[in-house]
């Protein structure tokens, strides 16, 4: 458990300060933003839905919405892959784990991003709190769980043992 716990923090430290470097926000993290957006703004249009998008701004009649940091998704799937990581498993369990779980955590992202325009035009005295408490904590959900069926998916006898404490 500590050798988890101690490459988690590690991990995590490096995942998360590269993705704050200036030039990967610029070069990566800033246009995925802006296709997520796209991508929202296409699947509202696809469903019948009046859109625009503009970089990470997507607006439809009545309310408008920019897509920042922590609502792209990003933050979440950093998390869930720190913990695949910082796991012992096979290399190939974890990279089906990476991306299996990226692709989790950004359909869950695709439909807080579309449910909160439409509750922004709906209810915007409610968006504001579903953004912050419910979605927030649906998204850590599905990190939590995503990492549980990966763990359970795991081929037995893949993580290493952890050591038995030796008496006297």
């Amino acid at each position: 458990m500590r050798r988890f716990l101690l490459a988690f923090i590690g991990i995590g430290l490096l995942l998360y300060g590269i993705v704050y470097l200036p030039p990967v926000r610029a070069q990566i993290i800033e246009p995925f933003t802006e296709s997520l957006t796209a991508v929202a703004g296409g699947l509202i249009a696809l469903l019948g839905g009046q859109v625009w998008v503009h970089g990470n701004v997507l607006s439809v009649p009545g309310f408008s919405v920019r897509i920042l940091d922590l609502c792209n998704g990003v933050e979440a799937t950093l998390l869930l892959w720190t913990a695949m990581l910082a796991f012992p498993a096979p290399w190939r369990h974890r990279l089906v784990g990476l991306l299996v779980g990226w692709s989790a955590v950004q359909a869950l992202n695709m439909a807080r991003i579309i449910s909160l325009v439409y509750l922004g035009v709906w209810k915007p005295a409610w968006f504001y709190w579903v953004h912050w408490y419910v979605w927030d904590a649906l998204i850590l959900m599905d990190v939590l769980l995503v990492f549980l069926l990966w763990l359970r998916r795991l081929p037995l006898g893949a993580a290493r043992p952890l050591p038995h404490a030796r008496a006297g």
